[in-house]
């Protein structure tokens, strides 16, 4: 089947490309999944976590001031 008597060259570069981005799409997809960023580890989570609700109080504003 030749895509030139179907498709004009405009069309078949437009499709080029989009091929072009579902394959990089894919290939990023799979190197996420296989890499360090994809492999889920519960001790990397708790390394990140922030302690917001710290207790203010007055003798730890004072220690600050001084």
């Amino acid at each position: 089947m030749d895509l030139s008597a179907i498709f004009s060259d405009d069309q078949i570069a437009v499709i080029g490309c989009f091929v072009a981005l579902a394959s990089c799409a894919l290939v990023a997809a799979v190197s996420f999944q296989l890499g360090p960023a994809g492999k889920s580890s519960g001790q990397g989570s708790e390394n990140l976590r922030i302690d917001a609700m710290r207790e203010k109080n007055s003798e730890s504003h004072q220690k600050k001031a001084a």
